[in-house]
């Protein structure tokens, strides 16, 4: 039996009808379309061999919907023969629940035969179930909608619907961009600043781990902003690919062609694991603080790519100003921090209490700017009006780090007739 979105066509170019009722055929309930007709023929070829191994009787898990999205399915795709560039094949796999979702084991083995097919062009292959698409679709977030919109449907058991997709305005794409790079940017400054300072006190594994959720939470920030969409994944060489494909700005960020750069790389890629589970792992003070210079590049590139991509949905006037910052080098170690955790399963709770200590030292960082602001406005206002500041008087301003008595300072700065009257009472 064959779906009806990969019927044979031969050179006649009619559709051949599928037998029984469990495929998707035409007059079906869903405005998807559901012919692949603009493909040539080895492609057709072979995404009706892709759509035979998701549906066979053997396959443990029974998908309910199978759907090519991307630039085959709206026919712009690429095949360069110069450059060698190949756009991906990109399927999402329907399930009815989460828990069918994250069976692994299944989903592993199935792409694997997918790419026996396709041989070396890229894949792009997720699996959501039905509940979560449909959420993602109602709420407006862009690659689903798209994906309902643009997506040809290759198979369909005809149990579920999808959602009708919202179309956002460029108002709203621009509130759903900043919201994503403002949660995700943030908490990967977060994570780099507690890997510098857990590597500062020789805790190198741990601060490794660390390094690598910053980086991971980096590409996070990068993705959404441009395709809506959180990749499945923490494989950050994976993330780092699907980044490149965005923003020129964003490909080999993390380079891997020598073998020093590429040592360097699979320290970080490994440490998701390895410095969590493994007696094994090793890394230098000196490879980590390496590899956190390279992470704060790789930082300030993606925050340029996704400002620009920001900027194109309003354009840059509308866009916010208070955008997260990279973290920098020049920034204090924070003190008192929680030692690593013994077990491995308690990294989760130990990763948490890290970022809440990081929101505590950003509080601090605002304050005690926010501070030494009223004070250089107090010399200013001071030397305006022609005083000459003493020194005793200058370092108390400076050193001051009551907001109350500042600003108070400040009022009484505007009236008094003497320096002296300034810090009377």
């Amino acid at each position: 039996m064959q779906p009806h979105a990969l019927a044979g066509r031969g050179n006649h170019g009619r559709t051949v009808p599928p037998a029984g009722p469990t495929w998707y055929s035409a007059g079906a309930r869903l405005a998807m379309k559901t012919t692949i007709d603009h493909l040539p023929e080895d492609q057709q070829q072979k995404l009706q061999a892709i759509t035979a191994v998701f549906t066979s009787p053997d396959v443990a898990i029974p998908i309910d919907m199978l759907i090519l999205f991307g630039s085959r399915a709206r026919g712009d795709w690429v095949d360069d023969q110069e450059t060698g560039y190949r756009s991906d094949y990109d399927l999402l796999v329907v399930v009815e629940n989460e828990q069918q979702v994250n069976d692994l084991a299944v989903w592993g083995e199935l792409e694997r035969k997918v790419r026996e097919i396709i041989g070396d062009t890229p894949l792009t292959f997720i699996v959501h179930d039905i509940k979560f698409v449909n959420k993602e679709i109602r709420v407006g977030q862009y690659f689903f909608g798209d994906i309902a919109n643009e997506g040809v449907m290759l198979f369909d058991r005809r149990r579920f619907s999808l959602a009708k997709p919202k179309a956002l305005n460029a108002q709203e794409r621009l509130a759903l961009a900043e919201r994503n790079f403002e949660n995700w940017y943030d908490s990967a400054g977060k994570f780099w600043r507690g890997s510098r300072d857990y590597g500062a006190r020789q805790w190198l594994k741990e601060s490794a781990f660390l390094l690598h959720q910053a980086t991971e939470r980096y590409y996070h920030a990068a993705i959404l902003v441009f395709t809506g969409y959180k990749q499945r994944t923490h494989d950050i060489e994976l993330l780092g690919v699907q980044a490149g494909e965005q923003h020129a700005l964003m490909v080999d960020l993390l380079p891997k062609t020598d073998p020093d750069d590429k040592h360097l790389f699979d320290l970080l890629k490994k440490a998701y694991i390895y410095a969590r589970y493994s007696m094994s792992y090793r890394i230098t003070a000196e490879e980590l603080a390496e590899l956190q210079k390279r992470v704060l590049l790789l930082a300030d590139r993606v925050r340029s790519a996704c400002l620009e991509k920001i900027a194109t949905f309003c354009g840059a006037d509308a866009m916010r100003k208070d955008l997260p910052e990279p973290p920098t080098l020049s920034e204090p170690v924070l003190q008192n921090l929680p030692p690593p955790p013994t077990d491995p399963q308690e990294f989760g709770k130990w990763a948490q209490s890290l970022s809440e200590l990081a929101e505590q030292r950003a509080e601090l960082r605002w304050q005690e700017g926010h501070q030494a602001g009223e004070a250089k406005a107090l010399l200013v206002v001071l030397r305006s009006r022609g005083f000459d500041i003493p020194k005793e008087v200058e370092q108390r301003i400076a050193e001051c780090t009551d907001p109350v008595l500042l600003v108070s300072w400040l009022s009484r700065a505007a009236t008094i007739a003497d320096v002296s009257e300034l810090l009377a009472g």
